[in-house]
């Protein structure tokens, strides 16, 4: 018997009526899934995982959610932009069988009004929202999908996510199916593990992505070499490019330089968040319906938002991780089932060669099926952001630690010391207060404002949520809206070189006034620099230098001498044993290619001083013994404070907790990513070579 056979038959037409055939995730996930189980799948973009978990819960629910007229099912995708992409993708097989369709997100929200739909197309914030305000309607739901997990898994999201389905899974007795997708996972148990917790069972169902990537590594030296490239691109035939750039700045400068192309301006469109949701939406539809277009975006269309075939897929730097370059490619052309990539090194890249390396690395990587493995991690800052958000929905009052650590309990780690010093903490900055004689907390005054100010339901990083500053109706600039937790009206505040006086603040905008006097001003916050850092990348490409494998052909040609007599220049001195080294004025520079974390690590191991490091090297002032260098990441438990950085990455929750849990947290990446015990290894047995030129 065929899987599809096994599905509710209406259900089956709807959703597969039209395919030729199922991919092969599609038939697998048919079987468990309309049994009840759970079940974490990863499979290749453009494979249909959607129709792939949502045709065999549709069939098993939707006579259910019928009969009720009742919220059954709940899909939580990460984007806004991918909730409203997944809408229209899911409409019309479920209105087919009287299935009505749903979303709730910041910009719309289908549970007002007495038609409550049947299936629930959110995001983990909006989830949050719901529980909050005790939504009735989320206790009708039986399974819940979760898209795009990879965005998800090891952040403050995916935490926050977790526990919000503890509490949820807490309000459904009946219990409370789940399914887990992603193109590019390294750890199918860990999603898991991560989500839901290790009591929960789950099938692990994946398909490597083993899709053909014609690409070509460029150096673009100016900005016209970049427009030469992509009229070259276009040929005069109808093509559509996506551009991916690494910020909305890099965004901005392109579709300018586009823009002022005669031949290209009207086929240019830009994408990124802080343009309004409208505004998106317009500039997808326009662009799917285009025949020549060229959209330049950030990571904003990363994920599967429908904007058509596209023909080549441009990336405009390193994207910053594996994971991410290949969520980009597989953006690439769907009709042949190759993907078309062109790599471009921008005029500004500090080393050109290295570039090239990096991104022939993810190119084999993403050729291979081959991703970094992180166990999961051990993280806290959406602990604290989920303990305030649980007291102030029920108004602040007091709730015992017992049950709040009940709420955490699916995460083994989280023991109620932990809990408690959490707890603590938020208490000695004013968001809680503990009862006088009972073991509970209830809400302070801080916990009240940051619930009218709506940071409460959030985890992103600080540096990424902002507020406009502005003198009357002039907008100067913004901050981090962080800075709304601490201003008053009438403070004086510096900002763009002057000093000014607050006169009023809300999410909608800083509104300030100059002002002569300057005592007792105090400046805005800003968050640090994130500091990327990706071992395998590094490891990877010191392997590729002195393997026999063939790459060339990756490159264009004016790129091949320049790689070609770095890699010789490499192996004419040195092994892949071998740490090469420079004696230098400063010292000994050891270029060790293990990323920025393993080499600050080694010269803290060493006990060095006023050492420098990198993604590729390190430099100290004298001699490292690499004989005496732990192997182990957990040995290094005595510099773990020193390892500690803090980051724009950081949300305001984790700058909320206790220092040594931001440090553990921080760690993570050291203690869990399955590649750095193995460069250290690598650099334990490898033996120093003194070389004269290292030029990257």
């Amino acid at each position: 018997m065929n899987a599809i056979d096994s599905l509710d038959p209406r259900v089956a037409v709807a959703f597969y009526g039209h395919f030729s055939k199922l991919t092969e995730v599609q038939e697998a996930a048919i079987e468990p899934l309309t049994a009840g189980k759970n079940i974490v799948i990863s499979s290749a973009t453009a494979s249909g995982k959607t129709e792939a978990v949502l045709a065999p819960l549709v069939s098993k629910y939707w006579r259910l959610a019928a009969k009720a007229n009742a919220l059954t099912l709940l899909y939580i995708a990460p984007t806004k932009a991918l909730v409203n992409d997944i809408e229209k993708r899911i409409y019309l097989p479920c209105s087919t069988i009287g299935l009505r369709v749903g979303v709730r997100h910041g910009d719309r929200d289908d549970l007002i009004g007495s038609m409550k739909p049947h299936l629930l197309i959110t995001t983990p914030e909006s989830l949050d929202v719901m529980l909050f305000r005790k939504e009735p309607a989320l206790l009708s739901i039986r399974a819940v999908v979760i898209d795009e997990v990879h965005l998800l898994y090891n952040t403050q999201r995916g935490l926050q996510l977790s526990i919000l389905l503890r509490r949820l899974r807490q309000l459904i007795p009946e219990g409370l199916q789940w399914a887990a997708l992603s193109a590019t996972i390294g750890d199918l148990s860990g999603v898991r593990e991560f989500l839901v917790g290790k009591d929960q069972s789950a099938m692990y169902l994946s398909y490597p992505t083993r899709r053909p990537i014609d690409a070509q590594v460029r150096h673009v030296a100016s900005e016209s070499v970049f427009l030469d490239l992509i009229r070259k691109l276009l040929g005069g035939q109808s093509t559509k490019l996506l551009i991916f750039t690494n910020s909305r700045r890099e965004c901005e400068r392109l579709a300018g330089a586009l823009h002022r192309d005669d031949t290209l301006r009207h086929s240019v469109f830009a994408h990124y968040s802080s343009l309004s949701p409208e505004v998106r939406l317009d500039t997808e539809r326009k662009f799917a319906s285009t025949k020549t277009a060229i959209c330049v975006a950030t990571s904003t269309l990363e994920l599967g938002i429908d904007i058509g075939d596209i023909d080549a897929v441009i990336l405009w730097g390193m994207p910053g991780s594996v994971e991410s370059f290949l969520q980009r490619v597989g953006r690439g052309n769907r009709r042949s089932n190759k993907t078309n990539v062109v790599c471009l090194i921008p005029d500004d890249s500090p080393s050109v060669t290295l570039d090239a390396m990096r991104f022939v690395v993810l190119i084999d990587a993403a050729r291979k099926g081959e991703l970094p493995v992180r166990a999961p991690y051990d993280i806290f800052g959406a602990v604290g952001q989920q303990l305030l958000s649980i007291i102030a929905s029920d108004g602040g009052r007091f709730t015992r630690i017992t049950d709040l650590c009940e709420i955490m309990a699916h995460k083994t780690y989280l023991s109620r010391d932990i809990v408690e010093n959490i707890l603590a903490e938020l208490a000695s900055n004013g968001f809680l207060q503990r009862h006088g004689f009972k073991n509970q907390y209830g809400a302070d005054e801080v916990l009240h404002r940051l619930v009218d100010m709506k940071l409460i339901y959030g985890n992103f990083g600080i540096g990424s949520q902002m507020v406009d500053v502005y003198h009357g109706s002039k907008r100067l600039g913004d901050v981090p809206a962080t800075n709304l937790m601490k201003l008053l009206n009438g403070s004086l505040i510096r900002f763009a070189g002057k000093c000014w006086k607050v006169q009023k603040f809300s999410r909608d905008g800083i509104f300030l006034q100059p002002s002569p006097a300057t005592s007792g001003a105090s400046d805005f916050s800003y968050g640090g620099e994130a500091v990327h850092t990706d071992a395998f990348v590094f490891d990877r490409i010191w392997k590729l230098i002195h393997s026999s494998e063939l790459f060339e052909e990756l490159l264009a040609k004016e790129l091949r001498p320049r790689v070609a007599q770095f890699i010789e220049r490499i192996r004419s001195v040195c092994s892949q044993e071998h740490i090469p080294c420079q004696r230098v004025t400063e010292g000994v520079r050891y270029y060790t290619f293990g990323g920025y974390l393993v080499n600050k690590a080694i010269c803290l191991v060493s006990r060095k001083v006023g050492f420098r490091v990198d993604d590729i090297s390190l430099l100290v002032p004298s001699e490292i013994d690499w004989t005496q260098i732990p192997q182990q990441p957990a040995i290094y438990n005595e510099f773990f404070p020193l390892l500690f950085e803090t980051s724009s990455g950081q949300s305001i929750y984790q700058r909320m907790l206790p220092v040594n849990l931001q440090q553990q947290e921080f760690l993570q990446e050291w203690l869990k990513d399955k590649t750095i015990p193995l460069v250290l290894a690598r650099l334990v047995k490898g033996k120093p070579k003194l070389v004269k030129e290292f030029l990257v």
